[in-house]
């Protein structure tokens, strides 16, 4: 667990990273948005350090590359910690708010910062190796959700619903236009964006020339990220409904009614999608049916997305609060309660990687 906080300093990252084969290089590990981890833990969780922000967070992740753990938040910064001790080894300020997880491409730190007061958002490709900016563009539209890293540039959503593909040296490739307010997150695979909006329609995009192949109304305001698994994406809306959809067709394969708002993004491993709502149920369906394998009732508001192993699921609550769960009944092994009285960032890789330094598997 890692709660941030650092005042005034100097707006400077420059560190030297080694080349890192398996990084965690944007929200949800992958464009497909996974949060499954196939590995064992115990219930032990021990704190191997802790360090403060000066804003407060999101419900993004943060992004790792080699011994570095890099976070925004909404004070407009950008951070970077050493994995091993905590210690701040860099950091970006800005005077309005960040609300995705930065993109990282070996020596280059991608991130948009939200100007709330002209609507705009400024595009901003950092390289940490030299410690300067070699990109800087403003934008129409606020960026309010979680961008895509590819192998050569980036996909970004605006508020206004406009779709943004730019390579690493800030030159647009194309940008698609949806005329619809859009506060979900875009995920990708198979050349296939795909991402809900404000009217409840869910749309797709081809990945190479921008043109949208499908719009299909289905209701409800969609929030966080679709989480895609062999072509269907799990998506979920503010009615508190979770859908199971085709990526090729956009035709619905099954829905669940979970009794209550949704924000979180689902989560899904080798059988089940693991989905909690606002009311503080949780639940774990079959990933191909829909039927449910168990529902729980707790007392906290579920709005960020767990964190699936072999046989726990790892979850924070709004209440500042994180849950190891026994994944095969939905029932709590462990109870956490973080005493601070910070806004937490929710903790969906960090504990994995805080995990991994322990001996805690």
């Amino acid at each position: 667990m890692i709660v941030f906080l650092f005042g005034c300093g100097k707006s400077l990252i420059k560190i030297t990273a080694r080349i890192d084969s398996d990084p965690y290089p944007m929200f949800g590990r992958t464009s497909a948005r996974d949060f499954y981890v196939p590995v064992t833990v115990s219930d032990s969780l021990i704190l191997n350090w802790e360090n403060e922000a000066h804003g407060s967070f999101t419900n993004s992740s943060v992004t790792i590359y080699d011994e570095y753990v890099f976070t925004s938040d909404l004070g407009g910064r950008i951070y970077v910690f050493d994995i091993h001790d905590g210690t701040k080894v860099g950091m970006l300020k800005s005077k309005d708010a960040i609300y995705s997880a930065p993109l990282i491409f070996k020596s280059l730190v991608v991130y948009v910062v939200a100007e709330e007061q002209y609507n705009l958002s400024e595009f901003i490709i950092y390289n940490h190796k030299t410690g300067k900016e070699i990109y800087y563009e403003e934008i129409y539209s606020r960026v309010l959700s979680e961008m895509i890293a590819l192998e050569d540039g980036v996909i970004f959503l605006t508020e206004s619903g406009r779709l943004n593909r730019y390579n690493l040296k800030g030159r647009s490739i194309w940008q698609t236009e949806t005329d619809i307010t859009t506060r979900c997150s875009p995920s990708l695979q198979d050349g296939i964006i795909i991402f809900g909006n404000d009217d409840g329609e869910v749309i797709t995009v081809d990945l190479e020339d921008g043109e949208i192949i499908d719009r299909n109304l289905i209701g409800g305001m969609f929030t966080g990220a679709p989480s895609i698994d062999d072509n269907i994406a799990y998506m979920s809306n503010n009615n508190g409904i979770i859908y199971a959809i085709d990526l090729n067709s956009t035709e619905i394969i099954w829905e669940h009614d979970t009794g209550a708002r949704i924000i979180m993004s689902p989560a899904v491993d080798d059988k089940s999608v693991i989905i909690g709502n606002l009311s503080g149920s949780l639940l774990s369906l079959d990933k191909l049916s829909g039927e449910p394998n168990w529902g729980q009732q707790y007392k906290g508001v579920f709005n960020s997305t767990p964190l699936i192993t072999n046989y726990r699921i790892i979850i924070p609550d709004l209440f500042r609060s994180l849950y190891i769960i026994d994944k095969s009944t939905g029932i709590r092994t462990k109870f956490i309660y973080l005493k601070e009285e910070q806004n937490f960032h929710p903790f969906i890789l960090m504990i994995f990687y805080l995990l991994d330094l322990t001996e805690a598997f």
